[in-house]
């Protein structure tokens, strides 16, 4: 018996120091980000965390400083579209496929690690579109899911830092002791990443991989029958209902009320689509009522902006139904740095700089 506990001691030692050292290669190699404050979700591929939701959800306590920050959420095209490596230098201070039900939640997450003086230095740009308001049990009705359990969701759970309750997700670990569980968890993190990056590897070696270059996106022209099926998906994907979500719509207008009274700043950046998608889709004429209606009833209260792109529209500037080809990514991006010239960066009371958060969490299928 002596013998047996003694071996099992030498093993948990041996797991221990053999799990330390992975924990501590994951910092050589895969460090932390060094500026704090600075988040682009976008490029998490080159991160430990791989993705873009466990980015946000695992990352997320680097925006607990007073510092301007400039929070991007929407939909993969918001990613595709907004891009803060060319917004950067244009905006005088800045140094640094979901629904709106996604888009709450990383705002709440968000929220959950920033103290009172933080939140009210937020600026949320959320890029939406027709698309955007789908209910969360159409939307995310995958088998390998739980029925209404969004990305964000997923990464709740997949490593215990919540549990699943009636109510909805309930915290396990406080959310100050985010980073800590995160170092806890790095040699996992690596060794899914390695995984990840494998499987990436002999994907691209067998032909099979999907990810397109940016030089593939400008280069892409679609057919009439890529338009047709791309119509069809987006019917499919709306749940084939006539109309938006009417719940998702009254959550974006609540989740504005509440950041506007809480001191932060909104913009609400309508994407353009190419015009044939516009013009052909069943959900245009919905879609801009409830647009409309959203303008009128904020459009007098401090704190918010509405920024229209309706004229970049053209069929050519896209690579497929909804993502902006690299050379009009410029322009989006151009457009909103305007805007958060005149929000953020002429606000004398605040800090002199701003921090611009790529959340690009969310792809539709797309």
């Amino acid at each position: 018996m002596k013998y047996i506990l003694r071996q099992a001691a030498l093993t948990l030692v041996s797991f221990v120091f053999l799990y330390l050292v992975v924990a501590a290669a994951s910092l050589i190699f895969l460090p932390r980000p060094s500026a704090v404050g600075s988040m682009y979700a976008e490029a998490a591929a080159g991160t430990l965390y791989m993705t873009s939701p466990k980015y946000v959800f695992l990352g997320r306590s680097a925006l607990d400083n007073p510092d301007r920050k400039v929070i991007l959420v929407g939909a993969s095209n918001t990613g595709n579209g907004f891009r803060p490596p060319i917004m950067q230098p244009l905006v005088n201070c800045a140094n640094g496929g979901a629904n709106i039900s996604e888009v709450r939640q990383v705002i709440d997450l968000v929220h959950e690690v920033q103290d009172e003086g933080a939140r009210r230095s937020d600026t949320f740009v959320v890029g939406i579109w027709y698309g955007m308001f789908t209910g969360s049990e159409v939307r995310y009705a995958d088998p390998d899911r739980h029925r209404g359990d969004t990305d964000i969701d997923i990464e709740r759970y997949r490593y215990g830092f919540y549990r699943r309750t009636p109510d909805g997700p309930v915290a396990v670990l406080p959310p100050k002791w985010l980073d800590a569980g995160v170092t806890l968890l790095r040699p996992l993190l690596l060794l899914e990443r390695f995984v990840r990056d494998a499987r990436t590897a002999i994907a691209k070696l067998t032909g099979r991989s999907l990810d397109r270059t940016d030089a593939e996106r400008e280069m892409a022209v679609m057919t009439e029958k890529e338009k047709l099926d791309a119509l069809s998906y987006w019917r499919q994907g709306m749940g084939n209902q006539k109309e938006i979500s009417a719940q998702q719509v009254d959550l974006l207008k609540r989740t504005i009320d509440e950041l506007l009274r809480s001191g932060e700043q909104v913009v609400i950046a309508d994407l353009p689509l190419p015009a044939w998608h516009r013009d052909t889709s069943p959900y245009r004429a919905g879609y801009s009522q409830a647009l409309q209606t959203l303008v009128q009833q904020f459009s007098d209260r401090p704190g918010f902006r509405f920024m229209s792109m309706a004229d970049l529209d053209g069929d050519l500037d896209y690579s497929d139904e909804v993502h902006a080809k690299p050379h009009l990514a410029k322009v989006w991006s151009t457009r909103l740095a305007d805007t958060l010239n005149s929000l953020v960066c002429n606000d004398t009371a605040g800090s002199h700089s701003a921090t611009l958060l790529q959340q690009g969490t969310v792809n539709l299928g797309k």
